[in-house]
């Protein structure tokens, strides 16, 4: 049974996940899964099961051979269930703390 990705947030702490998910919409993200892999894409959309749609996604995986990067497809689906950390580039996210900093 998987853990849940937020528990025990109050109204304040929801409201501010789903403005800094909105404001991610259409950059680049990371989504680490459970078994070592890393999806990557631009972050199309999400629900409420937080499962991802990645546009243009492609798999990182580290072995002992060295990293291995294979193009998944135009759509690809990253179940909510499986992501233990999700990314966003540097870029991104100082864009959504300037937008915070202007409010």
């Amino acid at each position: 049974m998987s853990t849940p990705l937020v528990s025990n947030v109050n109204a304040n702490d929801a409201a501010d996940a789903k403005r800094v998910m909105s404001e991610l919409m259409n950059t680049v993200v990371r989504a680490h899964i459970e078994d070592g892999r890393i999806i990557s894409g631009q972050l199309w959309c999400f629900d409420q099961l937080k499962n991802l749609i990645l546009l243009s996604g492609y798999e990182t995986r580290n072995s002992e051979d060295g990293t291995h990067n294979r193009a998944l497809g135009p759509l690809v689906m990253v179940p909510g269930k499986y992501i233990r950390k999700l990314e966003a580039t540097k870029s991104a996210w100082e864009a959504i703390q300037t937008k915070d900093n202007e409010a």
